[in-house]
């Protein structure tokens, strides 16, 4: 008797699994499920933060539902960024009435570890989304990866990221999807004139500072030369728009990029959009947009592309380099093919382009979770030499997100 009440339950309990399972898959494919994006809260305008918004934007206009997800109650929504890219629900991650289910779908960026550790266990799809090497070892502890953290699935701003990935954690570990960052249309090449200002972007302002003293002793005769931090001319100076950055950079004739530990850098794309000269010191990670590579399978890097700016491995050879460009643009002598070059290079990184890749990879995802409950739902081909087949199903129990 005791047998039969032990099976009956068991059957119960099968059936309620299946009808939670019909459940996500209706919701699914009904676009009911929810996308949830983590994101963390900056000071100032950083492209990564921008990037997550962008991605939510492009997953709404898709026809799911989106909520940001962010660390505290008191997060201010930032203002460089274009409000029709931040009309979402804001959530803290704390919230009790934040939960989901195996049919939503949750990016992580790089920097919260934490997050990934403490929704290991939630029935969801966790997807990494990568943009810093340098965020994410410092948010690791040594002997850990993404796997650690049950997360399968990676999203990657360049193939080099994903090289560096299969390269320092296993070729085939992680399912890497990676498209191109779009730079927005706003930074196109306009009809202003450029005067002899020089834009600067750096991580560390006594490196900064440093290169402009060595500019002016090197090239006292060009004592008039102005250098532009990109802040506003308010006391005291703050961050711009994205937008009036860009309208600011277009006015500035060349820029100087130095940032050792960027993993892309969205700022020399700005520059090559905008028909500035980019003159940077190499980061650790060389940006895929400046190396060219042969055709065939490897992919092998050759060469820096031609036209890409001026590129150097030196810190030392920045203010020599400024001073060359210096006086090839008050000589009028900047060969228009130099223009032409980044253009061409910068064609390639456009919002609209970075779109539809994006729809590609979060369909995919999508697709994949569609297949996993569909394939829980069908009913297994038993051999004839087994009596039992075991298929594995998705965790369908809605869980609630907590710190």
């Amino acid at each position: 008797m005791s047998e039969q009440l032990l099976n009956n339950e068991a059957q119960v309990a099968e059936l309620e699994k299946i009808e939670k399972i019909k459940v996500s898959l209706d919701k699914i494919i009904n676009k009911k499920s929810k996308f949830l994006f983590c994101v963390p809260e900056s000071q100032g305008p950083t492209a990564s933060v921008y990037e997550i918004y962008f991605h939510a934007t492009v997953v709404k206009n898709m026809g799911y539902e989106v909520i940001v997800m962010v660390e505290k109650g008191d997060y201010v929504i930032p203002a460089w960024v274009e409000k029709e890219l931040t009309q979402f629900k804001h959530m803290s991650m704390a919230d009790p009435k934040l939960t989901v289910g195996p049919e939503d779908i949750m990016i992580i960026p790089e920097v919260y570890s934490n997050i990934m550790e403490q929704t290991k266990n939630l029935p969801c799809v966790r997807i990494g989304l990568l943009q810093s090497v340098d965020y994410m070892m410092n948010s690791l502890i040594p002997g850990t990866d993404w796997k650690s953290f049950n997360i399968n699935d990676i999203i990657t701003t360049s193939e080099t990221l994903k090289e560096w990935v299969e390269t320092f954690q296993g070729k085939g570990k992680f399912n890497i999807q990676n498209y191109n960052i779009g730079i927005p249309a706003y930074f196109e090449r306009t009809d202003v004139p450029q005067k002899p200002i020089i834009s600067v972007i750096g991580r560390n302002a006594n490196e900064i500072s440093k290169l402009v003293k060595l500019f002016f002793s090197r090239f006292p005769q060009y004592s008039w030369v102005t250098f532009d931090p990109m802040l506003t001319k308010s006391k005291p100076p703050q961050q711009m728009r994205r937008v009036d950055f860009a309208k600011r950079l277009q006015g500035n004739f060349a820029a100087i990029w130095v940032d050792r530990i960027a993993s892309f850098g969205t700022f020399p794309l700005e520059c090559m959009k905008s028909g500035v000269i980019p003159i940077c010191l190499k980061p650790d990670i060389t940006p895929e947009y400046i190396l060219e590579r042969t055709s065939g399978d490897t992919g092998q890097v050759i060469k820096i592309a031609d036209g890409a700016g001026v590129w150097t491995d030196n810190f030392y050879d920045l203010p020599v380099l400024v001073g060359e460009v210096l006086v090839k643009f008050l000589d009028d002598a900047i060969s228009p093919d130099l223009y032409t070059s980044m253009e061409k290079i910068a064609e390639k990184y456009t919002q609209e382009n970075s779109e539809k890749q994006l729809a590609d990879i979060y369909q995919g995802f999508i697709n994949q979770r569609i297949a996993l409950f569909q394939g829980a739902l069908t009913p297994p081909e038993v051999s004839k030499t087994t009596a039992e087949v075991t298929i594995p199903t998705p965790a369908v129990e809605n869980n609630t997100i907590t710190q």
